[in-house]
């Protein structure tokens, strides 16, 4: 009894520990980390299997649970009254155990339905082993879930016993054929045979039966995804793509159906972001055939799971309002902390070093006069700039916006040499014998400059053919592209570039790369080129659009010798009424023309990253005269604030011009979500601006600076469409949320570091000031922790409604969630270790705001570049800009050696 009592004790002891919650935490975010490896490596079902669906990762869980159950009940959260952290903890209860309902009850299939043809099944997403048989006269069937991945070998076995004999089944081994079929090794064994036999199949397609027929044994056996009946027929009666005008990118797909049920029949239509629910089972439009034909629907069936995990949600996000607003808050005790540290006032610099060079580019003098010469007057090219024009893409956009977008193709720039985007650009199409002995177009490789005889950043078109007119790289390129992708090196990789370059200038003067004329006959609304084939335009309408151009281009010509472009201006006018009046539903309205070229000229992003950097530096270095000029200049900081806000303002204003602009929020891909992380950790810095003037000079700063890398060459500015799966509100909530984190774990590691260096630099006569600025460092830390796995843990769960309600699972591990929850767990753990004493000091706590910083680096870009997954901006090269971190890291490996060798001496009073 005593024993029992002694264990009882112990296991009270190790589950209401802290020491075992840091324990069990990092276990599961070292599981985590390892599964995506394994994804990105052998698959998803390797990763299911090795991880995500094993038992001993649902042990682990079920071990977390136990641990913050007991720590719950041994602090007694409701006793204190934190009713809001209690809640906020018992949601993830909750959601574990909507998911575990989930992977034990939950149907996921498929349907693939032609238009007129009529089901009741769905194809499993599950494998099965499907057994059936007849030994010594005696029926028998097997019927096995079975999950084949490469990483790991797959064990099954199963014995039938029968009076005078037995049967037995085991699998040996499996492997994958050319076309990527698995093909299991079975050993089939009775009383009078011992034999080998192979059974194909693969997931997503019905087994192919195997049959085996030796002496008192008859054997059918088939692996693959089963057919499961439906409790109700579909019938596919129509299917729609609906496409971007003029462009074969879909804007959505949509199935008409009729679902038969015994109480009679319903019309239905579905399509992304719509589902339709019959009696328990959720249907999802997935994708379609190639002829447009046929249609493939995704089947979930998990009701109880799912509202069980609603639920979880919903907690959760009353306990992050409990946990942000209740009295007895952790956050609101940190604020009150704060109020009293801030009477005495700590301000405190450090000097950041920002430059750059850009480019700048200059015709040769020869050359430049001749475009001075002939290059359209900005009068002109502002009536041009307001024509539209249809992108590759199928957006229709201002003639301004498109030259610019080309002109960043070409030369990594939005100008040349004091000219605008669109005075190049239209000198490229209507005065080709200038423009292409102007070197505009950007070519870095050596290797590149050698086999052209070319040197510098840049070089003309004609530089890339020889005296007799031919293409230098048309050996070269068409090599390239007889490899795989992967099979390239560097220098055919920059080959292709530079080939598709040369192709897009070649375009334009072919006249095929400018479409400004609406096609009213055709279905897709295509707009097109002056060089397209206009056979299917009507007679007057062909002659416009093929005369118009070259007429423009004789008379801008002459203009440019007279100096009377009164002429050329009528005949832009023509181009826009022709646009007017063919048009149709899809061109814009004048007044989101006028509102895209005033974003285009602002340039209000790029503005506002040089002066959130500027005001940063500012900020600091005002900050440090007033300390030691009597805390004069009072009236300077308060300007700067004020242009802090300003700029915040014009930024706010920036992304909401372009939301106009665009028609959909401004976070869908790199580029703008870089810019609403900026956003955010400006607003971060504002939030605090009461509290302190470092945090907030810090965040600006780093605001700058995050703006300021959305705008290297590496990532595109450019608006495109959504593809549909992206058309939801709940995508825009979810990305607007988890995004705003962002900048409060940006400001979390600008304030760590800053702390780290003032630690390295403690002196004895500065310890006590120094001192109470770190303690007071380390408050706003936390707050903004506090604020950004709030933001991280609503956005998190606001994505699984959006996935849910988007393709009917609302979590499949798909590596960029499964990061976004690492990073949500270590973020966690950091604003617990301070009930581990190990991990209690102020000094920990930097080092840790610091480090896991990557975690959100590696969620935000690395999942992108370099694992697999469904979040992927497209592109295959590691952005060069992400080297960077590592020198970063390097850094203040350096800063906090030094601050952690300070902190050993204060402890043990060795410090003078």
């Amino acid at each position: 009894m005593k024993i029992f009592i002694r264990l009882c004790a112990y296991l009270k002891f190790f589950f209401s520990s802290y020491r075992t919650m840091a324990v069990l935490l990092s276990l599961y975010v070292i599981s985590l980390a390892v599964a995506t490896w394994i994804e990105s490596c052998w698959g998803s079902v390797s990763a299911r299997v090795a991880v995500y669906n094993s038992t001993w990762f649902y042990l682990l869980q079920l071990l977390m649970v136990i641990n913050f159950l007991s720590i719950a009940f041994t602090v007694k959260l409701w006793q204190r009254k934190k009713y809001g952290t209690l809640l906020f903890h018992l949601a993830f209860v909750w959601i574990l155990a909507g998911a575990w309902i989930t992977a034990i009850s939950g149907i996921e299939g498929s349907i693939h339905l032609r238009e007129g043809k009529m089901t009741r099944e769905m194809l499993t997403r599950d494998t099965y082993l499907n057994c059936k048989g007849v030994c010594a006269g005696r029926s028998f069937s097997i019927f096995h879930r079975l999950d084949i991945n490469p990483l790991f070998s797959t064990s099954f076995s199963e014995c039938h016993t029968f009076d005078d004999d037995f049967f037995s089944i085991s699998l040996l081994g499996t492997h994958q054929d050319i076309s990527g079929v698995d093909i299991l090794h079975f050993r089939v064994v009775t009383s009078a045979c011992d034999t080998i036999i192979e059974v194909p199949g693969r997931a997503g397609n019905v087994g192919e039966p195997v049959s085996l027929e030796i002496e008192n044994l008859s054997l059918d056996l088939s692996y693959g995804a089963i057919y499961m009946k439906l409790p109700f027929s579909i019938i596919l009666n129509d299917f729609r793509l609906v496409r971007y005008p003029g462009s074969e990118s879909p804007s959505s797909y949509e199935s008409d159906l009729t679902i038969i049920t015994p109480e009679g029949s319903k019309e239905e239509t579905i399509y992304m972001n719509r589902v339709v629910s019959e009696q328990g089972y959720r249907l999802y439009q997935t994708s379609y055939d190639r002829d447009e034909k046929g249609s493939v629907l995704s089947v979930n069936k998990d009701q109880f799971g799912t509202l069980v995990s609603y639920l979880g949600y919903l907690f959760l996000l009353i306990g992050i309002l409990g946990m942000m607003f209740e009295r007895n808050s952790r956050f609101r005790e940190l604020g009150r902390q704060l109020g009293l540290l801030s009477k005495n006032k700590f301000l405190v610099v450090v000097i950041f070093l920002f430059f750059s060079n850009l480019p700048v580019l200059k015709a040769e003098e020869n050359v430049r006069a001749e475009v001075d010469k002939f290059v359209l007057p900005e009068a002109v090219c502002r009536s041009w700039a307001e024509l539209q024009v249809q992108s590759p893409s199928g957006r229709i956009e201002p003639v301004d916006t498109y030259a610019r977008v080309v002109l960043r193709k070409i030369s990594k720039s939005d100008s040349y040499d004091g000219y605008s985007a669109v005075q190049v650009f239209l000198g490229i199409i209507f005065r080709p014998d200038i423009w292409n002995r102007v070197p505009f177009i950007r070519q870095t490789s050596l290797e590149l400059h050698q086999l052209l005889g070319t040197s510098g950043n840049y070089i003309a078109f004609f530089d890339a053919f020889d005296a007799s007119g031919q293409y230098k790289l048309a050996e070269k390129v068409q090599a390239a592209y007889s490899k795989s992708e992967k099979g390239r090196s560097r220098m055919e990789k920059d080959i292709l570039k530079l080939d598709e370059k040369i192709n897009i200038i070649f375009s334009l003067q072919q006249g095929r790369m400018l479409p400004l004329f609406p096609g009213v006959s055709d279905e897709r609304n295509h707009w097109f080129s002056a060089g397209d084939d206009l056979r299917v335009l009507s007679g007057a309408d062909s002659l416009f659009v093929a005369k118009v151009l070259p007429w423009f281009a004789e008379e801008s010509n002459m203009a440019a010798l007279s100096g009377e472009w009164g002429k050329a201006k009528e005949i832009i006018g023509m181009i826009k009424i022709y646009q007017k009046a063919k048009g149709g539903a899809i061109q814009i309205s004048d007044s989101r023309i006028h509102a895209e070229l005033l974003y285009n000229k602002i340039k209000i992003f790029e503005v506002s990253a040089f002066l959130f950097i500027s005001l940063g530096l500012l900020l600091l270095g005002i900050s440090l005269y007033r300390i030691l000029n009597q805390y004069r200049w009072k009236s300077v900081l308060r300007i700067l604030i004020v242009l802090a806000c300003i700029t915040f303002g014009g930024l706010t204003f920036g992304i909401a011009l372009r939301w106009y602009i665009s028609g959909q929020a401004p976070w869908a891909n790199a580029y703008e979500s870089m810019v609403y992380i900026g956003w955010s950790t400006a607003f971060a810095g504002l939030l605090f601006l009461r509290r302190s003037q470092v945090v907030l000079s810090l965040a600006l700063f780093f605001a700058g600076v995050i703006l300021f890398v959305a705008h290297l060459n590496w990532m595109d500015p450019e608006i495109t469409p959504l593809v549909p799966v992206l058309k939801s509100y709940w995508l825009m909530i979810h990305v607007a949320v988890i995004t705003a984190s962002y900048g409060f774990f940006g400001m979390s590691f600008l304030i760590g570091f800053l702390s780290l260096i003032l630690m390295a630099f403690r002196k004895s006569d500065n310890l006590l000031l120094w001192n109470g600025g770190i303690r007071e460092l380390r408050i706003i830390n936390e707050m903004s922790l506090y604020i950004g796995v709030a933001l991280l843990s609503a956005g998190i769960f606001l994505g699984a409604v959006w996935a849910n309600e988007s393709w009917g699972r609302y979590w499949g591990w798909d590596p960029k969630e499964t990061w976004a929850l690492i990073t949500l767990i270590i973020y966690a753990f950091i604003l617990h270790s301070r009930f581990l004493p190990i991990l209690s000091s102020a000094f920990a706590f930097s080092c840790m705001s610091v480090v896991v910083m990557l975690s959100v680096w590696m969620t935000y870009f690395g999942v992108n570049y370099y694992l697999s997954g469904l979040h992927s901006y497209g592109r295959t090269e590691v952005p060069p800009a992400l080297n960077i971190i590592w020198v970063v890291y390097l850094l203040i490996a350096v800063v906090a050696i030094v601050a952690g060798k300070k902190e050993k001496m204060i402890r043990m009073n060795k410090f003078s």
